[in-house]
């Protein structure tokens, strides 16, 4: 018999080319089909993601959902997939879900994490999942720009070219900088919905701000004229993280950590 279920899961996105399948591409979501279609006996599965992470990216908290006829129970499953599923993607819970749950569009926010490495010489153990900038940044600076992302507004300014979304209207809730350590900055972003893009483009904004590039009122000023090419630039992908998706009942729960340093 037929149920529905969500999967939560952690992956390492280095050797992913992002979350969504690409013909001759290794993708999370391709992966993880993959093994339920195997589970299933050969059955198709057809699996959808709360964030369509880009290739480099990392997840802590990344949600799935996928109509599955599989023998067991939610246990059985987390176990079967534990066994299947590569190293670098973990399963976290399996739950069965109310048969119209939908990761993507049942979640209402989303908190993506980005890491900068300022260490003059950089740290090997950071080097997938942070951004080496070996510079004095102008936190106070930073900050100042910070304050001016919470709210709803349109985005074109702060995403990329590949954008298909007509409706660009996301409400920010929070945008903070956090110091994890002597030379570890992070880039804590919540809303209700990212573009592509937004957030690597966000921070690399913020980077040119704090080395003094641009003023901290340049933020108000995409903001206001959607104008990208007054941005910075996109940051890689490797400093990216999903850490947490969030919706409204129990069932849907609260995926990742969000003070995990992953």
């Amino acid at each position: 018999m037929e149920r529905r279920v969500r999967i939560d899961l952690a992956y390492d996105g280095t050797s992913f080319a992002g979350w969504q399948v690409q013909p001759g591409q290794r993708t999370v979501q391709g992966v993880l089909e993959e093994a339920l279609t195997r589970l299933q006996g050969g059955s198709s599965a057809r699996v959808r993601g709360a964030g369509r992470t880009d290739s480099g990216a990392h997840a802590r908290g990344q949600v799935a959902d996928a109509l599955v006829a599989i023998r067991g129970d939610d246990a059985a499953l987390l176990t079967a997939l534990d066994h299947m599923l590569p190293h670098d993607l973990r399963p976290r819970r399996v739950t069965t879900a109310a048969p119209s749950f939908h990761a993507r569009h049942d979640a209402r926010s989303k908190t993506y994490r980005y890491l900068v490495d300022t260490s003059p010489h950089g740290d090997p153990w950071l080097r997938r999942y942070a951004l080496g900038c070996p510079f004095a940044i102008d936190e106070v600076a930073v900050d100042t720009a910070l304050a001016m992302l919470p709210g709803t507004r349109d985005w074109s300014g702060f995403t990329g070219a590949a954008c298909e979304v007509v409706d660009r209207v996301r409400t920010v809730v929070t945008a903070r900088r956090l110091r994890l350590g002597p030379h570890l900055l992070a880039f804590d972003f919540t809303a209700d919905g990212f573009l592509t893009h937004m957030v690597r483009n966000l921070v690399g904004t913020l980077l040119a701000i704090g080395r003094g590039r641009m003023a901290p009122d340049r933020v108000r000023e995409v903001l206001a004229t959607g104008d990208r090419r007054r941005a910075g630039p996109t940051v890689p992908a490797g400093g990216l993280c999903l850490m947490r998706v969030v919706y409204d009942e129990d069932a849907g729960g609260a995926s990742g950590d969000e003070e995990s340093l992953w």
